[in-house]
């Protein structure tokens, strides 16, 4: 219901203003072109607006502009761009063709910082910075995934996702920290890696924005621009900065595509006969009798069948059960006013489908940004942003079911009724009458700042913001009975069940900075204060009821009220009180130096340890400022060293960790059983943060009349007091706490170079771009304790051990294949005791005669160590094409599972293993020989770890500009089409799997990938 009024409101607006562009009528047109004087490039964004009124257009990304008013020719028309001088001519009616200069005081791009804002000629610090535009060109549902392969420094893993359960995630310069007590077959948990975003002045989340209303990303990486960000800040910070109003008439743009989905890798079952004859080898290596169903004359049956209801084939849920769905997005912003009130107004829905059916997600979204000049020393913002998420997906999760325990189930019966394994799996069946969990989920954040002038240099502004999040969780379980007709195997959920949660939060951030700028001839200085609260309180609570009425009845009400049912919940509430300051100082813009500083106090932790420091300290030197570089200065424009040092801090620790907490607990009392409460982990009141210290050393440089730019940084950062359960006597009788105990360092480069070439009075122009990153992650010290390792012999296993990178793959060496009874007796160290010919010959590293856990050791990197990029804009006339590579190496991934068990176990068996396993007639095989319900050869190890290095088209796209001879007639400003691909193609040692190298090491049960083939339109009028 709620999306139908979002949609009815968004049509309504759209037609509304459509109309009233239509009604309009206009008495003179101005056409012009608009270049850049010195490289006579076209220039997007530039303001041209009647001079003495509001009446105003900008151009668009061929320079191009027309300008509609009521006023009758001759009239002064007015030109201001950023970095270029104002210019003024007088208009009529005559084709313009303008070229602007450059303003020598503003050479240079401003790029967004902690705070404000700095020219980047004389930024000391490593940031990196995306305009809106440039990720526009991937049409995404999540934020997160167009920052992948953009910027150096930054690595995005896109892992997929279901739709609204998009897992991205983003690390800058590496990882930092891990939890010793969370692991999944994915590793440790390394949750508290994720960067800190910021967006519009408060920390919301990424996943959380429309595309269409970000105007930049701005990453911060060294410690001298995070630092003032202090305990929040270890792991990078990202500054999201939405569109703001533009002053002038009303400007309506519609940004609108269509997608189609797809899977992009879908793993291929082994042939039918090929896989019965398989059984056939595995049954008898294990000493079994062939089931009736393996025997030659059966599979002669099964192979030439033409009844697959009463033969089916071994697998083929990924042929049955992937389909291709369709993704759309609609958004339309209005956004206008004069000298005084300025507004933005932006509305958007999109509505995901997924590749399996019963997968989906719809949001809605409405964003409002109003600036408001109250005086010449006074003015106001404020912005409100409300979203509606409702997601929708299976309560029994099919996919796993794709590859375990589901062979030979018929998918769907004529008579609408479902095959079923031995096991009675079907993952069809509980895809489609399994029951649904749906999410709602409630967004909104608000904020208004008020910015007082107070003298000319000194300025005071004060913000304050708010945000919610209300989370409301149906997870439903359908009662059903299903009969395979065929094998009469009987599935039966006899009871109907209901989870539901309520999960809230609410925030508020109050900021207030003071800030004085002064220049003295050459020197040029600002001084910025600062004092900021967050307040932040969340609630829980889950409740579960079964044996409803029906499966239609879903009100948790409804379900059995007796013993069965239950109920828990948990408050938490957390604030950080902080004052910070910085000073800027450069001498005649050539050397620059920067402090920062950040005293935080954080309610996680109590006594001397609550509060904490964290300074930076930054410098440059720009070298082409210097009279020396003036015959250099033709070929190469700037050139600019800067060094930065820096402590920042990790405050995510688990909330009242301090506490002597109490658990209940249950005992005896005179014969009765009684609650009663005790302790069970020793409280540990020296808790205090993590902190990292960093170095950064960097180089800028602009070539060729500043076409050529590029950036190298090393970086060397070491966060200590990493949290460790140190070893505590067992006389204490209690858990042992954490401590402040671990060392981790990262250390690497970061390369970064683009170049514009073209235009000069040619129609082509284009820009090609490259980064690189690279990363080396280290454990320094673990106190005595570990090594730390998790997982088994038939899953992923993980280790954090001094000297390793964090969650460094580890497991058994192989030395191929025993080739006799002979060898595996010289050998003695097998795996296991009656190891035959075929089998996988694991290394006895301790020559201690035996295969045990003392010979495992490090068989593979679960981070890439190098991560990279490539980019390319093409124009030419009104044509546009941009493509993105990207990709990593020295990264790898372990199979496990049904992709490692071969046919072993009741599992998918790829069409890899076909022919090509171990037999006394096949001794050069790829793969070891098949034991039916053994595991001896997919014990972790070497064998079962491959590359994950990869490289993949990202993005393409195809797009046409409307000529604006053309659009005058029409009463529009811009329209444009595209045609946009993802994920076109990988090149990967994983594709010989059909497996996505980005998916963590494991069973691959995961959402697949997806691709997107959209065609969109961009149109402002």
């Amino acid at each position: 219901m709620k999306s139908k009024i979002w949609l009815s409101l968004f049509c309504l607006l759209f037609l509304q203003a459509f109309l009233h562009a239509q009604e309009t009528t206009t008495t003179s047109v101005q056409e012009g072109v608009i270049t850049d004087s010195k490289n006579h490039e076209p220039l997007e964004g530039v303001t041209i607006r009647i001079k003495g009124t509001t009446v105003q257009t900008t151009t668009n990304s061929k320079g191009q502009f027309v300008l509609r008013t009521n006023q009758s020719f001759p009239f002064k028309l007015q030109f201001s761009h950023v970095g270029f001088g104002p210019t003024e001519i007088t208009a009529n009616g005559s084709a313009l063709n303008i070229d602007l200069t450059a303003s020598e005081q503003n050479l240079t791009d401003v790029v967004v910082v902690a705070y404000g804002t700095q020219k980047k000629i004389t930024l000391t610090n490593s940031v990196a910075q995306v305009g809106g535009a440039e990720l526009a060109k991937r049409p995404v549902s999540n934020v997160q995934q167009s920052l992948q392969g953009q910027l150096p420094g930054v690595t995005v893993l896109d892992l997929g996702g279901a739709p609204g359960k998009s897992s991205t995630t983003i690390r800058v310069r590496g990882i930092t920290t891990f939890n010793t007590n969370s692991s999944s077959t994915s590793g440790f948990d390394l949750s508290k890696n994720d960067a800190l975003v910021i967006v519009d002045g408060s920390e919301q989340r990424m996943e959380d924005l429309n595309p269409n209303d970000i105007e930049t990303i701005t990453v911060l990486k060294d410690a001298a621009s995070t630092a003032i960000y202090g305990s929040r800040a270890t792991n990078g910070v990202v500054l999201v900065t939405t569109k703001a109003a533009r002053k002038g008439a009303a400007q309506i743009s519609y940004d609108g595509y269509y997608a189609l989905q797809r899977a992009i890798n879908k793993p291929v079952q082994m042939g039918i006969e090929d896989y019965m004859k398989e059984q056939q080898v595995a049954y008898g290596n294990a000493g079994l009798p062939i089931p009736a169903k393996f025997t030659d004359s059966s599979i002669a049956v099964w192979v030439n069948a033409t009844d697959r209801y009463k033969y089916p084939l071994p697998n083929t849920w990924f042929e049955t059960m992937l389909r291709t769905a369709p993704q759309t997005n609609q958004s339309v912003a209005i956004s206008g006013g004069g000298d005084n009130l300025r507004s933005r107004l932006s509305l958007r829905y999109q509505d995901q489908q997924g590749i399996i059916k019963n997968y989906g997600n719809k949001i809605a979204e409405i964003r409002l940004n109003t600036d408001y000049t109250a005086s010449k020393t006074l003015t106001f913002n404020a912005n409100i942003d409300y979203r509606y998420n409702y997601t929708e997906v299976p309560t029994v999760d099919p996919i796993n079911n794709f590859f375990h325990g589901s062979m030979w189930a018929v998918p769907k019966y004529p008579n609408g009724t479902y095959g079923l394994s031995t096991q009675g799996n079907n993952p069809m069946m509980f895809d489609e009458i399994g029951g649904l969990t749906k999410t709602r989920n409630d967004y909104f954040t608000g904020a208004v700042q008020g910015n007082w002038e107070i003298i000319k240099g000194l300025s005071f502004s004060s913000f304050l913001s708010a945000r919610a999040y209300f989370t409301q969780g149906k997870a439903f379980a359908n009662s059903y009975t299903n009969k395979d007709s065929i094998t009469g195997i009987v599935k039966t959920m006899p009871n109907n069940t209901l989870t539901e949660t309520r999960n809230n939060l609410r925030e508020y951030t109050w900021n207030n900075l003071l800030t004085y700028q002064k220049s003295f001839g050459k020197h040029h200085g600002k001084v910025l204060a600062g004092y900021s609260q967050i307040d932040n309180v969340q609630t829980f609570l889950t409740a579960y009821r079964e044996r409803f009425y029906n499966n239609d009845i879903q009100s948790i009400g409804q379900g059995a009220n007796d013993a069965t049912k239950s109920n828990s919940g948990n408050d938490a509430q957390y604030a950080l009180r902080s004052w910070f300051g910085r000073l800027n100082y450069d001498y005649a813009g050539k050397y620059l130096l920067e402090v920062n500083g950040r005293y935080d106090g954080s309610s996680k932790f109590t006594g001397d340890k609550q509060y904490g420091f964290f300074p930076s300290f930054s410098a440059g030197w720009v070298l082409s400022e210097e009279n020396f570089w003036d015959q250099i200065k033709p070929v190469v424009q700037d050139l600019k060293l800067r060094g930065s040092y820096g402590k920042t801090g990790n405050q995510s620790v688990d909330l009242y960790s301090y506490y002597a907490s109490l658990s209940l607990a249950g005992y005896d009392f005179g014969g009765q059983a009684v609650n009663g409460y005790r302790q069970t982990t020793l409280a540990n009141k020296n808790l205090g943060w993590e902190s990292t210290t960093q170095l950064d050393i960097g180089v800028d440089a602009a070539a060729f009349d500043k076409r050529l730019n590029l950036t190298v940084d090393y970086y060397r950062k070491v966060t200590n007091d990493i949290l460790l359960n140190l070893n505590i006597p067992a006389t204490v009788g209690l858990i042992a706490p954490y401590q402040n105990a671990g060392s981790v360092e990262n250390k690497g480069w970061e390369f970064s170079a683009n170049y514009n070439g073209g235009g000069r009075g040619s129609d082509f122009r284009y820009s090609v771009g490259a980064n690189l990153s690279i990363n080396e992650n280290k454990v320094l010290d673990l106190k005595g304790t570990g090594p730390y390792i998790t997982g088994s012999d038939i899953d992923p296993r993980y280790i954090i051990a001094k000297g390793l990178p964090i969650n460094t793959l580890w497991g058994y060496q192989t030395d191929g294949l025993f080739q006799s009874q002979d060898e595996i007796t010289k050998y003695k160290a097998t795996y296991a005791a009656n190891t035959k010919p075929g089998d996988v010959k694991y290394v006895d590293r301790n020559n201690d005669g035996k295969i045990d856990a003392n010979d495992m050791t490090v068989i593979g990197n679960s981070f890439p160590k190098y991560v990279y990029a490539f980019n390319g804009n093409f124009s030419y006339k009104n044509f546009e094409l941009s493509i993105l590579f990207q990709g990593a190496a020295k990264v790898d991934t372990r199979l496990s599972g049904a992709l490692a068990e071969m046919g072993n176990q009741e599992g998918f068996t790829d069409e890899i293993y076909a022919n090509n396993y171990w037999t006394s007639q096949n001794t050069n095989a790829r793969f070891p020989r098949p034991v039916k319900y053994d595991l001896r050869n997919v014990a972790t190890s070497d064998r079962l770890v491959y590359r994950g290095d990869y490289l993949r088209l990202k993005n393409i796209q195809l797009a046409y500009n409307i000529p604006a001879s053309v659009l005058r007639n029409i009463h529009v400003q811009r329209l444009r089409f595209y045609v946009s691909a993802t994920n076109v193609f990988t090149i990967s040692k994983l594709n010989e799997w059909h497996l996505d190298p980005e998916t963590p090491s494991g069973r691959a049960v995961y959402y697949p990938q997806t691709g997107l083939y959209t065609f969109g339109v961009n149109l402002q009028f």
